[in-house]
């Protein structure tokens, strides 16, 4: 199920967009991790999957609680940082 929503499958309105990826960062990034990940490699499968769709998405259409989680977890909030670190283009593009 988790894997679903990761990729945001059978998602079109804003409303459900928005709500779907409320739920799924409370899911996938609860509380505060035990011990931040080093690097992208370090999170679960279903993580990079959510931070890879982030990454992809434009500024205005990331949800502010999904940054939130992010910044918990230590993961680059910032958009192009974000695509450096889930590899998505290298550092300097």
């Amino acid at each position: 199920m988790l894997v679903g929503l990761a990729d945001c499958r059978r998602v079109e309105a804003f409303d459900d967009r928005y709500y779907t990826a409320e739920t799924l960062f409370r899911l996938v990034f609860p509380d505060d991790p035990v011990g931040p990940p080093q690097s992208f490699g370090d999170l679960s499968d279903v993580q990079r999957r959510v931070v890879r769709f982030v990454a992809d998405q434009d500024e205005a259409g990331r949800p502010s609680g999904g940054m939130d989680a992010f910044r918990r977890w230590k993961v680059p909030t910032r958009h192009s940082d974000l695509r450096v670190y889930a590899e998505i283009v290298q550092a300097g593009q």
